[in-house]
């Protein structure tokens, strides 16, 4: 998955904020810290997703479909 990506949220998860459409675009991909021992911020399996109605939320990856790679 990567930024630009048009994605389906799963109809598993029900938050407020995502739209009937439940579609969005990936914006990007969070980084953090893994270990607290390590300064390097390291890629996770979170993304960044504008919604059609503007909200942005986080998704893990689990809860993501792609519907069109960028």
């Amino acid at each position: 998955m990567k930024p630009g990506d048009l994605v389906k949220i799963s109809d598993k998860i029900d938050q407020k904020g995502i739209p009937p459409s439940r579609m969005g675009i990936v914006v990007q991909r969070i980084e953090t810290i893994i270990d607290y021992t390590d300064i390097v911020k390291q890629p996770t399996d979170v993304y960044l997703v504008q919604l059609m109605n503007g909200e942005i939320m986080r998704f893990h990856e689990m809860w993501l479909e792609i519907v069109r790679s960028a």
